[in-house]
């Protein structure tokens, strides 16, 4: 008890606070809302990562949260925090993927901070031979013909695995990977997606400006790309009304009918 301070409805205290302990030799972990963190993003930029402290930031609500209502959706985090220098974002798919990068943000902290974002609900559950470590991306299936590829991330590799096994009943074969490290991108898993004919990218974050259009700049700049075309999925830019999750990842495409269907036309085009 002793090394938790509750600030209470004061996002930029708890950061510049964390910067302070930082300073002072600390390795603090600060969690908030993802949506909140909104508030805090001058002390975010200025006072952690201009500075490049070992501040973690561990965000909860990330993406679609529904039932909070249209203020609380997560859906800025990536799309702002990738773009500060130094920032590492990380997005874990299950929940034995959070306990490992936060095992793995203690370190990576060491270079400046580390943000862990993951959504509200139910998360899935894996083996121990189903984690990834540090910043490499994790190939969870793989397309031997090199026609389509799915990088997906946090909770949309779930969806994307559903979206697989639909796909594959039409003898249509994916490779899939879980992105893990939205900020910096692993390499290996960009070359391993200009090598497919079809690129498809899924978040449950803002689709401007997002991760996915990182992904899509560097496959189609990649010198030995083979991608005809990548598409984007990822949340619009409008504000989202209450409603169930499922039922809001449904109606923006973002689950595993959707994203298959997405293919199916890809492929077919």
């Amino acid at each position: 008890p002793d090394r938790f301070f509750d600030v209470g409805i004061a996002e930029q205290h708890a950061v510049t606070a964390a910067a302070g302990m930082a300073m002072g030799g600390m390795r603090p972990v600060v969690a908030l809302y993802s949506t909140f963190l909104n508030r805090a993003w001058d002390q975010v930029v200025y006072d952690v990562a201009l500075h490049r402290l070992p501040v973690i930031f561990c965000l909860d609500r990330a993406g679609i949260t529904g039932d909070d209502g249209p203020s609380h959706h997560g859906i800025y985090d990536m799309a702002l925090l990738s773009k500060v220098p130094g920032m590492r974002v990380l997005a874990p798919s299950s929940t034995q993927e959070v306990a490992q990068m936060l095992k793995d943000a203690l370190g990576l902290a060491n270079e400046g901070p580390v943000v862990i974002r993951y959504p509200k609900g139910v998360a899935r559950s894996v083996d121990s031979a189903d984690i990834g470590s540090g910043l490499a991306a994790r190939k969870l299936l793989t397309d031997p013909t090199n026609q389509v590829c799915i990088l997906a991330i946090g909770k949309m590799v779930g969806a994307s695995l559903d979206a697989a096994a639909l796909l594959a009943a039409k003898e249509i074969q994916a490779t899939v990977w879980d992105v893990r490290s939205c900020a910096p991108l692993d390499q290996v898993m960009i070359e391993n997606a200009a090598a497919h004919r079809v690129v498809v990218t899924v978040e449950d974050g803002i689709r401007e400006g997002g991760i996915g259009m990182t992904i899509e700049d560097l496959v189609s700049h990649s010198p030995t790309t083979q991608t005809k075309v990548v598409e984007v999925l990822g949340v619009p830019k409008q504000f989202i009304p209450q409603a169930k999750p499922d039922a809001i990842l449904s109606r923006l495409g973002l689950h595993a009918e959707g994203i298959a269907s997405t293919v199916q036309k890809l492929v077919n085009t």
